[in-house]
């Protein structure tokens, strides 16, 4: 089965973002191209703007806030998964020691997910502005979802897909401008998470269950993300914590794919 290990971090003390954004698609990038070993598609997700919590918050509850990047490695199996982690014969991977040169690894957050792409009104298949992936736009949001503990983690999935549609339907704009949409969901598995607590040394992360990705042309259209996401917290339904919950806007760089889509 599939699965793709999800990582959001942020740039560790002493780097502008530049300077983490550099570090991370050309040195980091390179590291893993030159010791790939069973990683079927790597894609890291450079952060241009995002949002925290709801307006009536006072201040940030979710204290790992502020994101820089999100790499996406998707694996064929959860056994490739792990032979990448912790490589036979190899104490330590060159990618494993790298982290802590750019990014503030305690902070770390990760998520092992399984994908389920959902329809769109208006997809472009070979739409390309030239920032990013031919057929997906130019611009991802990633919206990462903390379900609320009382809620059942199937209640919680059952509950969001309503809130989605019923959020979809009120905001027009959103429904014209989103290109594609892809439901990460918190796989079971990610309870075996072991080895990538210890690749990417973190500290009592925060756990989501659901990140969810949406594409848009550019910039300029990324209002269509603020026109949904305030439909779906109003929502009547109550499953998602939306002051632990976060939206990022980012640039998608690849840095391994044997099979590039077709221009």
């Amino acid at each position: 089965m599939p699965i793709k290990l999800m990582a959001a971090s942020r740039r560790r003390p002493g780097l502008t973002r530049a300077e983490y954004f550099r570090y991370i698609e050309h040195y980091h990038g390179t590291v893993a191209r030159l010791e790939r070993f069973k990683i079927e598609r790597y894609i890291q997700n450079h952060v241009i703007d995002g949002a925290f919590g709801v307006l009536s918050d006072r201040e940030h509850r979710n204290k790992t806030s502020d994101r820089e990047a999100v790499v996406e490695l998707h694996f064929s199996t959860f056994r490739d998964m792990l032979d990448t982690l912790e490589p036979q014969g190899v104490e330590q991977s060159r990618a494993n020691q790298d982290g802590k040169f750019f990014a503030d690894e305690p902070t770390n957050i990760i998520v092992m997910a399984e994908e389920v792409e959902l329809p769109v009104v208006n997809p472009r298949p070979r739409f390309n502005p030239g920032l990013s992936e031919p057929g997906q736009g130019a611009v991802k949001v990633l919206h990462f979802v903390m379900r609320k503990p009382e809620v059942f983690p199937q209640d919680f999935y059952r509950l969001w897909r309503r809130a989605h549609d019923e959020a979809l339907a009120k905001s027009p704009y959103a429904q014209e401008m989103f290109r594609k949409i892809v439901v990460n969901k918190r796989s079971r598995i990610n309870d075996n998470d072991a080895a990538a607590r210890a690749h990417f040394r973190m500290v009592d992360p925060p756990v989501y269950d659901l990140v969810v990705s949406f594409w848009v042309d550019s910039m300029e259209q990324v209002g269509a993300f603020r026109q949904y996401v305030e439909a779906i917290q109003e929502s009547s339904l109550d499953f998602a914590d939306w002051s632990e919950s976060f939206f990022l806007y980012c640039r998608p760089v690849r840095i391994i794919d044997d099979a590039p889509p077709k221009d």
